[in-house]
């Protein structure tokens, strides 16, 4: 909406992934911490083989995009199924696990795991955005009266790969610097409201091309990138945005936006041909720093790094 409105947009291209997961049917996608790893969970691939080993001197410790990476490595150069690597920790005391993680215990045994005695199917999962509407360290956006804080916003603290934890500094530090900047401004605007209603009732087509579209964002936007993949999405997302009429609808209004979050991603994971961060292009492995140490910011007029 910020974009639609004028306001330029930043570093859309760092989709930060967590590594595991819970991936079991019909279960949400539950995050499984690293402070399992910590406490010395191993991984393994669908072959019941440990594997980190093989991709960064710290093993199952490596950060996130290290880890999310060789996970997905992993499950695509193998036939088993399901699609999945695994987190065991049968070899940890089983009575301390289930003290020291209890909602990750009762979480898993609702859905039929027993971390204590079994191999725990997990997959990365989409976890935290780095980019978002530009701001300034007042929560001031591009346009005028418009603020953002939070994942919404982009201040550029979390450069390209957020460390855990650190999005309290954006919900809190600058949600209360938003509050002060925003006091003296309130006052002397003139107010408008929207009088159309938004219906509620469900559509189907939004409902088909939001799940098409999540498919196609994870193939190609995912873990790992590539410029044939991302162009050919882009080129779907535009013919999406096409077929997806305009009415008062919710449903349609939440596709519509899906789409135009989805193809700011897509635009500047295109511009940015390196690898940096939680960004990774496959045919652009390296990072690149003499032409990309820059954030990439999109407005409706073109995309370029500043």
């Amino acid at each position: 909406m910020a974009y639609r409105a004028g306001a330029a947009i930043s570093d859309m291209e760092f989709f930060q992934f967590h590594p595991t997961a819970l991936s079991v049917p019909g279960a949400p996608r539950f995050l499984l911490s690293e402070a399992l790893r910590g406490e010395g969970a191993l991984l393994l691939n669908p072959a019941r083989e440990r594997f980190m080993p093989r991709y960064h001197p710290m093993e199952e410790l490596a950060p996130r995009d290290v880890v999310a990476r060789a996970i997905v490595q992993e499950i695509a150069a193998s036939q088993d199924t399901p699609e999945v690597a695994y987190l065991d920790l049968r070899h940890l005391n089983a009575a301390h696990l289930r003290g020291r993680f209890p909602r990750i215990y009762a979480t898993c045994r609702q859905y039929g795991v027993d971390i204590t005695a079994e191999l725990v199917p997990v997959r990365p999962a989409a976890h935290y955005l780095m980019g978002g509407i530009k701001t300034n360290l007042d929560a001031q956006s591009s346009l005028r009266g418009l603020y953002a804080a939070g994942e919404s916003a982009c201040t550029g603290v979390h450069g390209a790969n957020r460390l855990a934890s650190n999005s309290l500094l954006e919900g809190l530090v600058f949600g209360a610097r938003a509050a002060e900047a925003m006091k003296n401004e309130v006052s002397s605007n003139t107010r408008t409201s929207c009088t159309q209603k938004i219906g509620e009732a469900d559509s189907a087509a939004s409902a088909e091309m939001a799940q098409r579209l999540r498919a196609a964002m994870w193939e190609h936007a995912g873990v790992i990138r590539e410029r044939d993949g991302l162009q050919e999405l882009l080129q779907q997302i535009q013919n999406w945005e096409q077929l997806l009429t305009q009415t008062w609808k919710r449903a349609d209004f939440e596709t519509k936006n899906l789409l135009a979050v989805g193809d700011l991603i897509v635009r500047s994971a295109l511009a940015r041909e390196e690898s940096r961060g939680a960004h990774f292009r496959a045919d652009c492995p390296r990072r690149d720093d003499a032409h990309f140490l820059k954030h990439s910011v999109v407005t409706a007029e073109r995309t370029h790094f500043e």
